[in-house]
């Protein structure tokens, strides 16, 4: 299938330098470091996991092992995605970029300013697609890998609605968020509460709902610096992009991987002027990566979609 071109313009004489493509939710998952990333991945790669068992008993003489060590692993394969686009030079001499293409008939050369902003237009929108497939891609979809709410719905260990939370059942707001807030805080793991690298994730339409309650009882008056938190005690709520409204999730740094081949791929785009070739006036654009996600110890994650 061919790629699709759409001219919602007939100007043909000069424009102003800069093209505007449309803005972009931050990709910020792997910006932030919320989760581990595996690089240079080739195939797959298997996450040991290792678990013990307490074996301290009281003194006596003598020599009697006791306890347990587990040896396991999961297997995490990345899913290889390409996204290729072919467009004529021909159709952008019609419109805006006619005087940047020289005069010869014969089309030499892209317009450089199409081809800068088209290139950021691709890289942007791959890098928001990459964020949301981390957490709710489903890889039976085309060029989509499984996210990690799609792994965890299928993990009965998830700390999750109907497993050790009590879902509200409907859509958080200003009037609930702190009861729902309270409700994850309570279900987090004991031993996990003062990690480090410990992280309570909430969808973009939970943290309005949170700042608006903030407002609302006055205890933020809303002129606060772009870069304020948001918290709740001692806990930092960090506002993940890619998840679905009104979900939460709770985890540990060390315990969600994203695995890829070489970062790089992520940044790059291939470009082949086809009257090299062919010589048909083409111009192809082709991107390849690897992604894909997995996680570690499943009763150490909290995934609360209180719709649910």
């Amino acid at each position: 299938m061919a790629t699709t071109l759409t001219v919602n313009s007939n100007y043909a004489g000069k424009v102003a330098g800069e093209i505007t493509g449309k803005a972009f939710k931050e990709a910020d998952t792997i910006a932030k470091g919320l989760v581990t990333v595996l690089a240079d991945i080739d195939f797959k790669i298997s996450l040991r996991k290792i678990a013990y068992a307490n074996g301290r008993t009281d003194y006596a003489c003598g020599f009697t092992p006791e306890g347990s060590v587990t040896l396991s692993e999961k297997v995490l394969e990345p899913k290889k995605i390409k996204n290729e686009m072919e467009i004529c030079k021909e159709d952008l001499r019609q419109i805006w970029s006619s005087a940047t293409m020289g005069f010869s008939a014969h089309n030499e050369n892209l317009p450089k300013d199409v081809e800068t902003a088209l290139l950021a237009e691709v890289l942007a929108d791959t890098a928001e697609a990459t964020d949301a497939d981390i957490w709710s891609g489903d890889a039976s979809n085309g060029g989509e890998f499984d996210g990690f709410t799609t792994l965890f719905s299928a993990d009965g260990n998830i700390i999750k609605a109907g497993n050790g939370i009590t879902s509200l059942g409907g859509a958080v707001d200003k009037s609930n968020v702190v009861a729902e807030i309270e409700k994850v805080l309570n279900a987090i793991p004991v031993a996990l509460r003062r990690k480090s690298d410990l992280v309570l994730g909430v969808s973009p339409d939970i943290a309005l709902a949170y700042t608006q309650a903030l407002v609302a009882s006055g205890i933020s008056n809303g002129l606060g610096g772009a870069d304020m938190e948001l918290r709740y005690g001692s806990y930092k709520l960090e506002v993940i992009n890619g998840l679905a409204d009104n979900t939460f999730v709770c985890f540990q740094t060390k315990n969600l991987y994203f695995g890829t081949g070489l970062m790089a791929d992520h940044n790059e785009i291939r470009i082949k002027d086809q009257d090299e070739s062919s010589l048909s006036g083409n111009v192809r654009f082709k991107m390849v990566y690897t992604a894909g996600v997995q996680y570690v110890n499943s009763e150490e994650i909290i995934w609360y979609v209180t719709t649910t």
